[in-house]
């Protein structure tokens, strides 16, 4: 039987990404040389399953708890799938229309958008992803396990209006929104729970929707370019997403 000696959880956007949305090869290269020395690397992302299947594929990465822990992969096969109720998400619309918000649907297949703005635009020219569809009923007929609020604002309004959702602040202009009790820390709970892994954890990350995640791992590690909030929690600081933070942090580690 096979012996894994840990599982280390990375965080995508400002952790295992650079600043241009890409893996840089001496990171893909120590992910998989973790992997070669028996670890499990694991995406822990808000992103979508799909949107990260290619950085996956460069790292020879398996497994993902992705959306903020709602949809689950160990090894490729499916261990958790949370979906948002649609008359849930209709109401969130209704809300966010009111404020000119725009608010985005995500499953592990697809996104769809309310609207086509400037401001959803930029949002996904920032992060280098391609703009999705437009379709304000898609939650009426496909599963949503995750909203995103792409907001001129964003702010803690909609977790007062909404107290059956989870609300993520994500950045000045984006709120992830998911089931309650959901969160990246729940997801990684859930994965070592149904999958027996009893092993030492690591996580990297950079931003609020990580601090769950550290929570729960036994060994944090924040990314110099990370908030203060992460940086106050994470067992140690390694060196920016630019500048092979990763790969000195598994160093560190003695993981590579």
């Amino acid at each position: 039987m096979r012996k894994i000696r840990s599982l280390v959880f990375f965080d995508m956007d400002g952790t295992l990404l650079s600043s241009n949305s890409t893996i840089v090869p001496e990171v893909s290269d120590a992910i998989r040389q973790l992997k070669a020395n028996g670890n499990i690397p694991i995406i822990c992302t808000g992103r979508a399953a799909f949107e990260v299947r290619q950085f996956m594929k460069e790292c020879q990465i398996d497994s993902i708890v992705s959306m903020n822990g709602q949809y689950i992969e160990f090894e490729g096969q499916v261990v958790s799938n949370r979906e948002i109720p649609a008359d849930l998400c209709g109401r969130v619309l209704s809300y966010a229309q009111s404020r000119n918000d725009i608010l985005g649907f995500y499953n592990y297949q697809e996104i769809a958008l309310s609207e086509d703005q400037p401001l959803s635009r930029s949002f996904y020219q920032n992060i280098a992803a391609p703009f999705p569809q437009v379709d304000n009923e898609f939650y009426k007929t496909a599963p949503v396990n995750q909203l995103l609020v792409i907001s001129h604002h964003a702010d803690r309004e909609y977790a007062q209006q909404f107290p059956e959702l989870e609300f993520f602040i994500t950045g000045e202009k984006s709120i992830d929104a998911v089931l309650k009790g959901g969160s990246k820390g729940k997801g990684i709970k859930s994965l070592q729970a149904k999958e027996q892994l009893d092993v030492p954890t690591y996580a990297f990350g950079d931003g609020n929707n990580d601090l769950t995640m550290f929570d729960v791992v036994d060994h944090s590690i924040a990314m110099k370019n990370g908030n203060k909030k992460i940086k106050e929690k994470a067992n140690f600081i390694t060196d920016t997403n630019d500048n092979l933070g990763i790969v000195k942090g598994l160093q560190k580690l003695k993981l590579i």
